[in-house]
């Protein structure tokens, strides 16, 4: 592949797909590695089916392709159970994959002078808020409650230690809960697809939806990000948090009344078993100027026509 080729781990998940699709547009070439999905190769793209924790064979792709770049989303899910409830059923799984897998890629892109990997980390590293209303930084302290925030929290580790010692340039983005298009695994955003569904006559059970507010992503805008960063020529930082837009569960509901007249909500407002904290993005947009496009109505537009055929 030509020197704006770029490797994708994860190619073929929700966040993964969509940031393949971005940058084929962008004109780039894309190789994908990761084990086959329910979600279909975006066109255009090449792949290798396999784990991130086949080591031999992960090299070798890396070997031949060259990349410009590698761009790490593979993480452990459990069917159509979402990354942290997976991590529940299956911590070991989790840090084979996810933290394991991570060191193998990081020792091949050293072997082969791969200089600059972008990897998606987690927002929950930060563990329950704090500070209601408080936005957390790069530096606060991380103190994870679920096995999936460790798995984040022991890559964090491993990718400083590979900054630091081998010179690689490899940036984390601490990314919030992602919506969008295309979801189809029962995850944390899960109810946002529910509601939308229930707003359009197509769902009927009541919906129990926690009343915090929390940081959200429309999974369109990943790609952009992604592609910022690649494009940077400056040195990256570590770890950037990435915010996107903040909202909650009644503004969700309120801003569906909004879209779609006559929509009256079946849902019981109930506090979450873990807040987690909202972050600030200020470091992300000083030092690369990328913001976030879609919002929260755009989102649920997005999600509306999904359920209507629409997309």
């Amino acid at each position: 592949m030509s020197r704006d080729s770029i490797l994708v781990t994860g190619g073929r998940g929700f966040v993964g797909a969509a940031v393949v699709r971005h940058l084929l547009a962008s004109g780039r070439q894309v190789h994908v590695f990761g084990p086959d999905s329910l979600v279909e190769l975006p066109a255009g793209a090449t792949q290798t089916i396999a784990s991130i924790e086949e080591q031999t064979l992960l090299d070798e792709v890396i070997k031949q392709l060259q990349p410009s770049a590698v761009v790490h989303l593979a993480s452990f899910s459990s069917e159509t159970n979402g990354l942290t409830r997976s991590g529940e059923i299956d911590p070991h799984t989790m840090m084979r994959v996810n933290v394991l897998g991570f060191q193998n890629l990081l020792e091949s892109c050293v072997r082969h002078r791969i200089q600059r990997v972008l990897w998606t980390s987690s927002t929950v590293v930060f563990g329950a808020e704090l500070s209601p209303g408080q936005r957390l930084d790069e530096g606060a302290p991380k103190r994870p409650l679920v096995h999936y925030g460790l798995s984040k929290v022991l890559t964090e580790e491993i990718a400083a230690f590979y900054r630091q010692r081998e010179g690689l340039q490899v940036t984390g983005l601490r990314i919030p809960l992602m919506l969008g298009v295309g979801l189809w695994y029962r995850g944390a955003a899960a109810s946002v697809g529910d509601l939308v569904r229930q707003a359009l006559g197509l769902e009927s059970k009541t919906l129990s939806v926690p009343f915090h507010s929390f940081d959200a992503m429309n999974v369109k805008d990943i790609g952009g990000l992604v592609q910022t960063l690649l494009d940077h020529r400056a040195t990256l930082s570590p770890l950037y948090n990435v915010s996107g837009f903040t909202t909650s569960y009644p503004d969700i509901i309120q801003t569906l009344t909004e879209l779609v007249p006559g929509f009256r909500a079946r849902a019981n407002v109930t506090p979450a078993d873990i807040v987690y904290p909202l972050v600030s993005q200020a470091l992300l947009e000083r030092e690369t100027g990328w913001r976030q496009r879609y919002d929260l109505t755009e989102t649920l537009l997005d999600l509306i026509n999904e359920s209507k055929g629409v997309l």
